[in-house]
């Protein structure tokens, strides 16, 4: 699955750094077939990467904004600690709760070296690489800022993906097609386009969950792969407007999820995987 980085608003941008949930294969993962599940309570144990090598200072980077990147011995961040956890551990900016101000709008310039890199570092495909790049985050959260957490299940805002009066409009994807899993978003100020090819419909729901902000549950009960094109703009906080809301320049994600695709996202309340944040330090800079 491939993604084009989208010019986003706070929230969803932030969002959009998390997209590595739907490739990492630790801690919270989104599976698309319901809320965020715990596959593993990722803070409990001690990370599997072992970092020699952190250097912590503080960062003339905007609160708002984040970077971050990995070689095949080292990896690089820049940004808030809440905005490390959630790409360290593949989470959404809502399902991660609990910490002190500072973890919000603190920056920090982070380098973590390894004194034994992976030799197979050039065969590995993105996803493996950024699985990597995770575990060695999470090691530099663990050994300095003394991170201690866990995974709770919260009864959160939720959207459920269900099919909308007169059914689906999405065309299923002939068994032939080349690009079979291929699903990129993009966007250019207000105007967003979402394109897939061999796509069901639980990895739209994922892909709605980082658009809105909030979990999306799949309850359509259609198999199968489908293509998609879909169109909307983003007049504000998506997550924040009802489902009946249009933006003054166009439709806004509910009404051309509704109108282009034959579904309809419904607000709900449900389960959603949360890592809570038990205790957590600033750490002292070097």
């Amino acid at each position: 699955m491939t993604h084009a980085s989208p010019s986003l608003s706070r929230p969803s941008r932030l969002l959009a750094a998390a997209l590595i949930v739907l490739a990492a294969p630790i801690s919270l993962a989104q599976t698309g077939t319901g809320p965020p599940s715990a596959a593993s309570d990722a803070c409990s144990t001690q990370p599997s990467a072992v970092v020699d090598v952190i250097s912590v200072k503080p960062s003339q980077i905007a609160y708002d904004s984040s970077k971050d990147n990995g070689t095949a011995d080292s990896v690089a961040s820049s940004g808030t600690v809440k905005t490390l956890i959630e790409s360290a551990y593949g989470l959404h900016d809502f399902q991660v709760s609990g910490g002190p101000d500072w973890i919000n709008s603190t920056t920090w310039d982070i380098i973590a070296k390894v004194d034994q890199p992976d030799p197979n570092w050039s065969k590995l495909t993105k996803d493996e690489k950024r699985a990597q790049r995770n575990q060695r985050f999470q090691a530099v959260l663990v050994q300095r800022f003394a991170l201690r957490c866990h995974v709770a299940t919260k009864e959160l805002p939720v959207y459920n993906l269900v099919l909308a009066k007169g059914g689906s409009k999405l065309k299923q994807t002939p068994p032939n097609a080349p690009g079979k899993s291929s699903l990129n978003w993009d966007g250019k100020g207000s105007k967003n386009r979402m394109e897939g090819t061999g796509i069901e419909l639980r990895a739209l729901a994922a892909e709605l969950s980082l658009v809105l902000g909030r979990t999306v549950i799949d309850k359509t009960n259609l198999d199968g792969l489908y293509n998609l094109n879909l169109i909307w703009n983003s007049g504000g906080s998506a997550a924040a407007q009802p489902a009946d809301a249009d933006t003054a320049s166009g439709s806004s994600i509910f009404t051309a999820v509704q109108e282009q695709l034959g579904l309809r996202l419904e607000s709900a309340k449900g389960p959603v995987s949360v890592l809570v944040i038990d205790h957590i330090e600033k750490p002292t800079e070097n």
